[in-house]
């Protein structure tokens, strides 16, 4: 009678578990959809009502215990630019460099370089050029409460995988040169200069880039195979994209690449393969961080990054082989090994 109870317990909690992950995965498709109701505000300079609704968003938010922290740069950024408009430029910098640049100096060293670069190379060009974009998308990022959707996007991942994100994300206006992307230690940026850094893209990648603040603290590097590391993580926030959202996007997107570039990539897989093969296993950084990068194009019809798709296609053939909820094998298995029993490429 006792193990009758204890297996109805095991089964009730078992299928709550089963619910709330449905809820929500749910919750987050909503949150998609509803992207067509947010406000469209008007461009303008930095207005008393923008430094009001920004300067309200948290300087900082910690998730998981702290595991996973959000930093809001550019909420500092915002306020700066506004309390400083009747003053010199040189008063500007000052203010900039001392507010901005100093308590992030770390990543700002790590992301763009020292404080004169940041000043004369992002920040100057902003104030000139970009202040009004600025000021919209501050004030539709802050609206949004785009550090509630971090959490439930870390919980949906944290549900499927059983793994705990860890990592920090500096959500700043920054040199433009990225819209998301990880520069070592977990730490990851969303930069809201470069043209991408919407709420509807955002909100579409962010399961790829937190699978990668899963699986970096659980797959270290092997220096013999950094190619093949760099695509089957990559490969795999593809994968782990499909799982959270299924086809509400097309593979294309969660690749980031064109239709026509995802056509030749099916078109000419083995080609593909066979050439960037010896990358895959190498020790030089560089040609493993070439594969995925999207300025990078080894075919001349084919897409940059295209070692995404290589990853993608491993990730794949190792679940059609093992079993539906095999991916959550690539958490522990050595890049090498989810190749091998993968079957890809024989």
């Amino acid at each position: 009678m006792l193990q009758e109870r204890m297996s109805l317990s095991s089964s009730i909690h078992m299928n709550e578990s089963i619910i709330n992950l449905q809820n929500m995965r749910k919750l987050l498709i909503v949150l998609l959809m509803s992207l067509g109701l947010l406000h469209a505000y008007a461009e303008g300079e930095i207005d008393g009502e923008t430094y009001y609704r920004v300067t309200k968003v948290k300087d900082s938010v910690n998730l998981f215990n702290g595991n996973l922290r959000l930093i809001n740069i550019y909420k500092q950024q915002i306020a700066v630019l506004y309390e400083t408009r009747n003053l010199t430029e040189q008063q500007v910098r000052a203010e900039l460099i001392k507010r901005t640049y100093l308590p992030y100096q770390e990543f700002w060293e790590g992301y763009v370089g020292d404080s004169t670069v940041y000043y004369e190379q992002v920040m100057k060009p902003l104030i000139k050029d970009s202040i009004r974009i600025m000021a919209k998308k501050a004030l539709t990022f802050s609206s949004f409460n785009i550090d509630n959707f971090f959490n439930l996007t870390a919980s949906v991942l944290n549900c499927y995988s059983g793994r705990t994100p860890s990592g920090t994300w500096f959500i700043a206006f920054g040199s433009g040169v990225t819209d998301m992307g990880g520069f070592g230690n977990g730490r990851m940026v969303l930069d809201l200069t470069h043209s991408k850094a919407e709420i509807g893209y955002v909100q579409m990648i962010l399961p790829h880039e937190i699978n990668h603040q899963i699986y970096e603290n659980t797959i270290l590097p092997d220096t013999t195979a950094r190619g093949l590391y760099r695509v089957i993580n990559e490969g795999f926030a593809v994968y782990m994209n499909q799982v959270v959202f299924g086809d509400k996007y097309e593979l294309h997107e969660y690749l980031q690449y064109s239709v026509s570039g995802l056509q030749y990539c099916l078109d000419n897989e083995k080609a593909i393969f066979s050439k960037l093969k010896p990358y895959l296993f190498t020790n030089n950084r560089e040609h493993a961080l070439a594969l995925a990068d999207r300025g990078q194009k080894p075919f001349k019809e084919g897409p940059g990054a295209i070692g995404y798709f290589v990853g993608f296609r491993i990730c794949e053939a190792y679940v059609k082989k093992h079993g539906k909820e095999s991916w959550k094998d690539i958490y522990s298995l050595s890049p090498r090994e989810v190749l091998l029993k993968s079957g890809y490429g024989e």
